[in-house]
């Protein structure tokens, strides 16, 4: 069976979000994107980088043959890969200075998107799942009117409010979604079949672990490529300083909605890939607030000003979740994420591979 996140998380998580959003925007001060200094750590950064991304793609491609092929290990990969790539796609729109908690809008659409129509149309995944990116990008066009004369805190918590408006319409549209029953039986993820060669992503854990796999790929390699381009220097200059940034001619407001589109699209897709990975969707699981905060804290613990760090997090943070802390608390396992959070913010501003690349 797949591991499911809680439906109800922790109360005081909230707090902790927001308070992290408090210390990323007055963090932000103390560091320009002009400084010299920083152009000199971003090239030993990318150095730094490059080993990491070496050494971890080893051991994904090796991890099923390490495990030999144990389903219960490699179902926590596959998902945490999965939340790997969503917070690469939430730091798409950390990276320009915005803080988001309306992420589980995007996924969630995303996620019943692609699933209402594999299972009441019966299209394929391969279709359904692009089209579960579109519509989490008109999502996003829809938070941008709203939101985009926020920020800082302000913009986080109207994000949060967000995730209600399509939360509802799903609970309440009982003819396409079933409403708080949910979908249950989405079908897996297809065959895919090049000659004589053939492959059955849904029938095996390993190929869905590669197919997952392959997708981070791509979307690494995407946000790598954002990051280093005129793009993401443009991003990075409007999160440093915003004012600076439009003085020379970048137009602050159109690059954060490009930044919150590509997002968007990026977490639609991940929501719909975990519908058919998992086969079951309620709102209550893919509208809560585990993954709208999760991306978050993946992102400010593992560096929100890096390529690699929101995904090191998930992949050390998730797997120690469910491998360590919940079997010895059930109820309570998710706390490691709050304790994580202030830690990170407290000692470790910079996140851990964003301290990890400074040492180096």
């Amino acid at each position: 069976m797949w591991i499911q996140p809680d439906k109800q998380i922790l109360r005081w998580i909230r707090f902790l979000t927001v308070a992290a959003s408090r210390r990323w925007a007055l963090g932000q001060k103390q560091m320009s994107f002009f400084d010299s200094e920083n152009t000199k750590f971003r090239t030993r950064g990318l150095k730094f980088d490059s080993v990491g991304l070496v050494t971890g793609l080893v051991l994904l491609i090796m991890l099923p043959t390490l495990v030999q092929s144990n389903n219960y290990i490699l179902q926590v990969s596959t998902h945490a890969l999965l939340l790997a790539n969503l917070a690469l796609a939430w730091n798409i729109l950390g990276v320009s200075g915005s803080i988001s908690l309306g992420h589980a809008a995007f996924f969630g659409a995303g996620a019943y998107c692609s699933a209402v129509l594999s299972l009441e149309y019966g299209l394929s995944a391969w279709l359904t799942i692009p089209l579960a990116g579109l519509l989490a990008t008109g999502l996003g066009l829809i938070m941008n009117l709203i939101c985009r004369r926020l920020r800082g805190a302000y913009f986080a918590l109207a994000t949060l409010a967000f995730v209600e408006i399509p939360r509802v319409i799903t609970d309440n549209w009982d003819e396409l979604t079933h409403g708080s029953l949910g979908l249950i039986g989405v079908p897996g993820l297809p065959s895919l079949s090049l000659g004589t060669w053939s492959v059955d992503f849904g029938a095996s854990i390993t190929a869905s672990y590669y197919f997952v796999f392959a997708y981070s790929l791509v979307l690494l390699g995407l946000v790598r490529f954002l990051f280093n381009s005129n793009l993401g220097l443009a991003f990075q200059a409007i999160r440093g300083e915003e004012i600076a940034a439009e003085s020379v001619g970048i137009p602050a407001n159109r690059y954060r909605l490009l930044s919150l589109l590509v997002s968007a699209y990026f977490t639609g897709v991940t929501g719909a890939c975990y519908a058919h990975l998992v086969r079951y969707i309620e709102p209550g699981l893919v509208y809560g607030l585990h993954f709208s905060a999760i991306p978050m804290i993946f992102a400010i613990c593992g560096g929100r000003n890096t390529i690699l760090g929101p995904a090191m997090a998930a992949l050390i943070i998730y797997p120690l979740d469910q491998f360590v802390f919940h079997p010895l608390l059930p109820a309570g396992h998710e706390f490691l994420y709050g304790v994580v959070l202030i830690l990170t913010v407290l000692f470790l501003p910079a996140g851990f591979w964003g301290s990890l690349r400074k040492v180096s």
